[in-house]
């Protein structure tokens, strides 16, 4: 007899009709557009996360985590404080939004 051990994960990644559905938004793309446009031009925000996927031929994957981040701080970040960051949010963001 095998006995197996399985675990849990909770989804990471989502589509752009997911990531409205989450979040309460009834067309996000110019949101999504902003927090591609923050990810591009600060490449080290999210390590050791990658905030999205872009994929040939399919839509593109937006990190849960990263954009809810990105979402509650929209401001801060995009005046580049650095009163907030990440690494220490990312506990807290875990606890919300992985469970």
């Amino acid at each position: 007899m095998i006995v197996l051990q399985t675990k849990s994960k909770t989804q990471q990644y989502a589509f752009t009709k997911d990531i409205g559905r989450i979040f309460g938004y009834k067309d996000p793309v110019k949101l999504l557009k902003g927090f591609r446009d923050y990810a591009d031009s600060h490449p080290k925000a999210f390590g050791p996360y990658k905030p999205y996927l872009k994929n040939q031929g399919m839509d593109t994957l937006y990190d849960i985590i990263c954009f809810a981040y990105y979402l509650e701080n929209k401001d801060m970040l995009e005046a580049e404080t650095r009163s907030i960051n990440f690494s220490t949010e990312l506990p807290r963001l875990k606890e919300v939004y992985q469970s």
